[in-house]
């Protein structure tokens, strides 16, 4: 091997980005990098970068103006480990310190969740308000967060055993607050995972009932986690009425 030979890739473990055949003959293939920012808040993080490899005649007839790349790469993953990486995120107690995190990820949650059940005018209307986190939940140990590789926000819930709108505490009842995904890891079962992590601790605190004021587009999701529908109510949000759902399920099983 001579030293021009050390700046050979070996091009056969790799296969064409356009038509995935694998490249045996490196004269007639390029290689492109492709840059991008690992998170949905960018601007914070410095670009990243992967190389592809594509045959020259796929890169002339395939090209269109648009990298196909986009499918391969999520956050620095191959496409098909975003699941898995999803759930290996851990659960952690938030901190006053993370409002701002949590509260730029309910306002992107809820601005496209909302926007399923909701006319785009009463959306704009709630979301300053229902995308404001109360210090308090911050403070009670019994708020929880997700977040990626890189430290952001990308999903939260908790509970309380005091009302979020009345502030009356009811003896065996507690109640699930801010429960929300960013859409870029949503069906990856984050939110589950929140609600079973909460579920365990309120019935180690002695609850037996657990309550939820599910927002028209959220009510298919708590069904699925047994909730059952106790009656529809109309959340006041600072003189702004969103149509909701009292929803409710026992701690344990039936």
């Amino acid at each position: 091997m001579t030293d021009d030979d050390d700046d050979i890739v070996d091009a056969h473990e790799f296969h064409c980005v356009f038509c995935g055949v694998a490249i045996e003959d490196e004269s007639s293939a390029v290689m492109l990098t492709a840059t991008w920012m690992p998170h949905w808040r960018a601007d914070k993080f410095a670009p990243l970068a992967q190389d592809f490899w594509a045959h020259s005649a796929c890169l002339e007839k395939g090209w269109k103006g648009q990298w196909p790349w986009e499918e391969h790469i999520l956050y620095g993953f191959e496409a098909g480990a975003d699941k898995e990486y999803a759930q290996s995120l851990e659960i952690s107690v938030a901190r006053p310190e993370d409002r701002e995190e949590i509260e730029d990820m309910l306002e992107t949650a809820f601005a496209e969740g909302l926007r399923r059940s909701y006319g785009t005018d009463l959306v704009d209307a709630v979301l300053p308000t229902i995308s404001k986190i109360n210090p308090k939940l911050l403070t009670s140990g019994t708020f929880y967060v997700l977040a990626d590789m890189d430290g952001q926000v990308v999903a939260s819930g908790g509970w309380t055993l005091d009302d979020p709108v009345t502030g009356e505490v009811i003896e065996g009842v507690a109640h699930i607050r801010h429960f929300a995904v960013h859409p870029d890891f949503s069906g990856f079962g984050l939110g589950r995972k929140l609600f079973r992590h909460c579920r365990s601790l309120i019935a180690n605190a002695g609850a037996r009932e657990i309550r939820c004021l599910s927002g028209l587009n959220a009510e298919a999701f708590y069904a699925k986690l047994g909730f059952e529908r106790a009656g529809a109510v109309d959340i006041d949000l600072g003189g702004v009425f969103l149509p909701s759902v009292d929803m409710r399920r026992p701690v344990k099983d039936s």
